[in-house]
């Protein structure tokens, strides 16, 4: 009789150890996002957003205000695959259980679309990015969850075009973001090779649907580029200006239309006028692969970080051997021993004494 309760006793005490480690677990939530920013648009953008979060393993049986990293994802990628295989997660619960990161929830928003997604643009025709993640989503995660709102318990990080977009949002929205971590990103300055020389601007021109881009990576992209930032609601099927035009047979460049993209679209073209933004961040630091496939992108990260200098932008920069990608994710030890102690040195903790 004494064995029988004392295997009472065990698979009881078991069984209340494995219900509060179930329930106690982080978990990724997820909710549906109904943008007014991205409806009307001209493009066929599903404006409602599915968008995950990451809430740590403390949330569920707590009442305090958490620190919020933002992350940015780029082009032929999703909030979906970012957490996909679970691999994200567990490096988050690690880092926190091992006193590596302060807990803290992590939003992904979805930023993605027709063709291979966002450029982060803020154009009617094409979607107005930029004001559905300050005028939305950010207020729609603080009124869903338990928040911090200040400057210093929000961070933003992304990769690529997401790295792109973390640095311009605190460059046209100082305040909101108080550290920038970003992930080998493109857009920051012009390359080596001509913007021009890139695409096929026959194919792009005479195309009716992305299915006449789809043999040429460029032509997608750049099209997705024009979209963002030359739009033109009076133009379909894509709604976009060209920086180069055809005329019979012949290929025209459209100078104002290459100058007025620049200006809309580079970092570095940008910064003069909100140098003194990013000044204002706790901390900011880019870095970049060697061997990304279009070395334009090393040249414009190596040119972006002296201009950043020149207007006395205070960051950290490096240059690592790698590509655009597998030394964040296939592996995921920059965002292990890079991004996450970043993270850990700028985000206001837990229990600051604020709160």
């Amino acid at each position: 009789m004494k064995h029988v309760n004392l295997l009472i006793k065990t698979l009881l005490l078991f069984f209340c150890f494995t219900t509060y480690t179930e329930a106690a677990s982080s978990q990724i939530t997820e909710f549906t996002l109904s943008s007014k920013a991205l409806d009307g648009n001209l493009i066929g953008l599903n404006p409602e957003r599915k968008i995950r979060v990451y809430l740590p393993e403390s949330y569920a049986n707590g009442q305090q205000k958490y620190p919020v990293i933002y992350y940015f994802h780029s082009l032929s990628w999703s909030n979906e695959k970012f957490f996909a295989d679970g691999r994200v997660q567990h490096t988050l619960d690690e880092a926190i259980q091992q006193g590596k990161l302060t807990d803290c929830i992590l939003v992904a928003g979805d930023f993605s679309g027709p063709g291979l997604g966002s450029f982060y643009g803020n154009a009617p025709s094409s979607g107005r990015w930029m004001d559905h993640i300050t005028r939305e989503l950010i207020p729609a995660i603080d009124q869903r969850f338990r928040t911090r709102q200040s400057a210093n318990a929000r961070a933003a990080i992304g990769d690529m075009l997401g790295a792109y977009a973390a640095i311009k949002l605190a460059m046209d929205y100082p305040g909101l973001f108080g550290s920038v971590y970003a992930m080998h990103p493109f857009g920051t300055a012009t390359g080596e090779t001509l913007m021009t020389s890139r695409p096929d601007w026959k194919q792009m021109n005479r195309a009716k649907s992305w299915k006449d881009l789809e043999s040429h990576i460029y032509s997608r992209v750049f099209m997705l580029m024009a979209q963002a930032y030359l739009p033109n609601p009076n133009k379909p099927p894509f709604y976009a200006d060209l920086m180069v035009d055809v005329d019979k047979d012949n290929l025209v460049i459209n100078a104002e239309k290459i100058a007025l993209l620049q200006q809309n679209f580079l970092l570095d073209v940008r910064l003069p006028t909100r140098a003194n933004n990013l000044r204002q961040l706790k901390g900011f630091k880019m870095d970049w692969g060697r061997y990304d496939d279009n070395p334009d992108h090393v040249y414009a990260n190596q040119k972006f970080t002296r201009l950043l200098d020149d207007f006395g932008v205070k960051h950290q920069a490096e240059e690592y051997s790698g590509n655009a990608w597998n030394q964040y994710w296939e592996g995921e030890e920059r965002f292990k021993n890079e991004v996450i102690p970043f993270l850990q040195r700028n985000l206001e903790p837990l229990n600051s004494s604020k709160y």
